[in-house]
């Protein structure tokens, strides 16, 4: 129940509504009786219905107030890239519109209207319109916000669920075949190790952070496979940041081919580390130098994916003709060769550290199961012997 009483201010006289709604006492104060009473009913009203009266009060808390109390909750299931990513949503474009708004005040129709500025919006860094990803991205941040506050009751609905989510947009995979996997190796091998990475990506699927983060350990020549155990990006401070892979399947152990494990074993021979299993699989470069100490190869530096990228791999796959070519095509090409070869899907999931085998058909459906002629000849055969067994019963 909302209960209005009659206090004295300075002023003249006031009215006080109180209520308590989820254990929590609550007032609004009015300067004329009948606005008083107007809001007591109000408040009964959304009790009765087992409404939040949160937006009803003066000082209910704010958009900015909320989501650093949702980070808060959230930060022990939270990777630090993606802490740090919803870190950077919130102080980029969240916190200058809604920041000091009352979550409570805020409607579909302004995050609507907000979402639509983001899609126009230039980036002030690359000069060009913000990325899918980074507009989903800063979506689902404001998302998590109104979903804290609809939990905790501070809010009667929640607005972003009036407004369509947007899509990421996606580029057709690039596959190459294994001939051009060589060839592009091949242009590498001069830049040694570089060659060797190549056909290691191509033939284990590794995300980039993945192969960046391998120990000599994670090389298990007995079981002939690589454990992947952890990623590797580089952190907002310009230094490096080691975390766990991905997803939980992330963690996992993907076979490798033996001519692949022969070329890792010769590599490693010529490794000045190779007898401490917790030292760096792959060497970094230094920075600056003449001669042939320019950007020599440093075993004691971290291997930076990026710079191989920019300096080395582009270069090298436009020299061969392999314009558009993504170090994360070496991923999906290594899907492609599985698939190819008829491995499982779910295999390849498994290998690949997908959250689940429905990411898999997703992306890589049209690769797997073309042909459906051996599956058909079994089933054939399974049908055809059960009715044999049915007639010679009979």
């Amino acid at each position: 129940m909302a209960h209005v009483r009659e206090v004295a201010r300075a002023s003249g006289k006031a009215f006080e509504v109180r209520w308590v709604s989820n254990g929590r006492h609550s007032q609004r104060t009015f300067t004329v009786r009948r606005d008083a009473d107007r809001f007591a009913l109000k408040v009964e009203n959304e009790i009765a219905e087992g409404n939040s009266t949160e937006p009803l009060v003066k000082n209910s808390k704010t958009c900015r107030e909320v989501a650093e109390a949702s980070i808060a909750a959230s930060a022990k299931n939270l990777k630090t890239s993606t802490a740090s990513g919803y870190d950077s949503a919130y102080r980029v474009h969240i916190y200058p519109k809604f920041g000091a708004r009352r979550v409570s005040t805020i409607t579909s129709l302004e995050v609507e209207q907000w979402l639509a500025g983001m899609q126009a919006k230039i980036s002030e860094r690359t000069g060009r319109p913000l990325t899918s990803a980074t507009v989903r991205g800063t979506m689902i941040a404001l998302s998590k916000v109104f979903g804290y506050a609809l939990k905790h009751r501070l809010i009667a609905v929640n607005p972003s669920d009036a407004v369509d989510m947007p899509k990421k947009a996606s580029a057709a995979p690039m596959f190459l075949e294994a001939w051009q996997v060589e060839k592009l190796a091949t242009e590498l091998d001069r830049f040694a190790p570089y060659g060797l990475m190549v056909r290691f990506a191509a033939y284990s699927g590794l995300r980039a952070g993945e192969l960046a983060a391998l120990r000599i350990r994670d090389i298990n020549f007995l079981r002939k496979h690589v454990e992947v155990r952890r990623t590797v990006k580089r952190s907002k401070g310009g230094g490096w940041q080691f975390g766990t892979p991905k997803t939980a399947r992330s963690s996992r152990d993907v076979p490798l081919r033996r001519e692949l494990l022969d070329d890792v074993r010769d590599y490693l021979e010529a490794h000045p580390h190779r007898n401490d299993p917790d030292a760096a699989l792959w060497p970094g470069r230094l920075q600056g130098g003449h001669g042939e100490s320019k950007s020599a190869l440093d075993f004691d530096r971290q291997f930076d994916i990026g710079s191989l990228y920019k300096h080395y791999f582009l270069p090298a796959s436009k020299r061969i003709g392999l314009t558009g070519l993504k170090w994360h095509s070496l991923r999906h090409t290594y899907a492609s060769l599985t698939a190819g070869a008829g491995i499982d899907i779910y295999k390849v999931s498994r290998w690949m550290g997908h959250s689940n085998v429905a990411v898999t058909d997703g992306v890589y459906t049209h690769l797997f199961n073309s042909d459906h002629s051996s599956d058909m000849e079994r089933f054939d055969a399974l049908v055809m012997s059960q009715m044999s067994t049915r007639t010679i019963s009979n």
